[in-house]
């Protein structure tokens, strides 16, 4: 019960900030990612009593405010984008997303943008290179990197360190998350019309979603927003914890999830419905067996490659001809680059075993939504934490799971059910 305990501590901590109306609007920027090093990061391990370098957890939150500083610039495209719509769609894409014919393939509702009617995408767009035909409900936002706006990001910081009235609130209104979604919300609000009906996103709790929310909310527009979970929660969902401003309704992908958010994210269970994942289809052939998930940051490189030496001089498991995949968002990082160099390395000692674990095994390091789909595909899954009372998927929170350590954090698991 104790992450359990854990997530309800955090929520009555948002609650008492919420309750007053004064921080309301700076509640909103309130964002408690596990994976990513953040001033919600750094409460959570607080939370948690972990051992905390403060010097270093501070200095990145600081890397992590002025890393704001490049979404100070940005340019929206598409000029023939027609105004006749009642729904809106959040999402994100890159260039590998869009046909040639102009249209949007979104890989969170796994739809063709065509297939909407009367339907606005605004799509928060990654590449450089726009597409050469953009269809006219479709309207890409882009962060240009190389244009910023010092005056800009300076003024934002003056502003919330007046306007703040404690540190966990000042700290999660300075960050790279609490920019961009100030940046993004007055770039869009523009469209965020009263006749709009609906409005979507892949939902995530990111302070540019509750801007959106709060805005509707408090000019009482009758918008219906309906957030997906579009990937498996992380084992401490605690960016989902429910809040004044929340979606109006949540889509989950099974009842392990819905049980979860009603019973410890304290979601409404009126406010919960239950669909098939779009995003991963099981009728899609992806082979997610034979390989190393790197995540965002690794931060604890020593235990990870401890880890990977008891796995390799166990008889248990045989990972010989595995392949890593780094996170898309850390791929081109020096750190990255430099330890999957020096795993490889470590890989190359490991011999043929006759261990029956060897096929389709993929080993997932630190937190990630990504075990789940994994265990629905069929695939043996082994998780390396470097903070396993964080990263471990418990079952007081998800009942469908069963989790064995079969070393100092390492552990497998299997699914008592696979979710329809």
């Amino acid at each position: 019960m104790y992450k359990s305990m854990k997530l309800k501590e955090l929520a009555n901590k948002i609650r008492l900030i919420e309750k007053k109306k004064s921080n309301l609007e700076n509640a909103q920027n309130f964002y408690y990612p596990s994976f990513s090093d953040s001033i919600g990061l750094f409460e959570i391990f607080k939370l948690f009593k972990f051992k905390i370098n403060y010097f270093n957890f501070y200095l990145k939150i600081l890397k992590n405010t002025f890393s704001g500083i490049f979404f100070s610039y940005s340019k929206i495209s598409n000029s023939k984008m027609t105004l006749n719509y009642n729904n809106i769609i959040f999402t994100w894409a890159n260039l590998k997303n869009f046909d040639r014919n102009g249209s949007l393939n979104d890989r969170y509702f796994n739809l063709n943008s065509r297939l909407t009617k009367n339907t606005l995408w605004i799509v928060i767009y990654s590449d450089p290179q726009i597409p050469k035909y953009i269809d006219k409900n479709i309207l890409i936002y882009q962060n240009i990197k190389k244009n910023i706006k010092i005056f800009k990001f300076i003024s934002f910081i003056l502003k919330k360190t007046f306007s703040c009235k404690n540190f966990s609130i000042f700290f999660h209104n300075i960050s790279n998350f609490s920019f961009f979604g100030n940046t993004f919300y007055n770039d869009i609000k523009f469209y965020l019309r009263p006749e709009i009906k609906k409005i979507f996103f892949p939902f995530e709790y990111q302070p540019f979603q509750n801007r959106i929310i709060y805005h509707l909310k408090k000019n009482r527009l009758k918008t219906k927003v309906i957030g997906y979970i579009h990937a498996p929660p992380l084992s401490f969902p605690s960016n989902y914890i429910y809040r004044k401003i929340s979606p109006d309704e949540i889509i989950v992908n099974g009842r392990d999830q819905l049980v979860c958010f009603n019973k410890n994210l304290n979601w409404p269970k009126k406010k919960i419905k239950i669909k098939p994942s779009t995003r991963f289809l099981k009728n899609k052939k992806i082979s997610m067996g034979n390989k190393i998930y790197f995540p965002m940051t690794i931060r604890n490189e020593k235990i990870v490659y401890e880890s990977f030496s008891y796995i390799i001089n166990s008889n248990k498991f045989c990972i010989r001809g595995i392949e890593i995949k780094k996170h898309p968002v850390s791929a081109k990082e020096r750190k990255v680059i430099r330890f999957e160099k020096k795993l490889k390395k470590l890989l190359l000692k490991e011999k043929r075993k006759n261990a029956k674990n060897n096929k389709n095994l993929s080993i997932f390091i630190g937190s990630t939504g990504a075990i789940i789909e994994a265990l629905e595909r069929g695939t043996k899954v082994i998780q390396i934490c470097e903070f396993p009372l964080l990263d471990v998927y418990s079952n007081d929170l998800w009942k469908n799971i069963i989790v064995n350590k079969i070393a100092k954090n390492i552990y497998t698991y299997k699914l008592k059910k696979k979710e329809d």
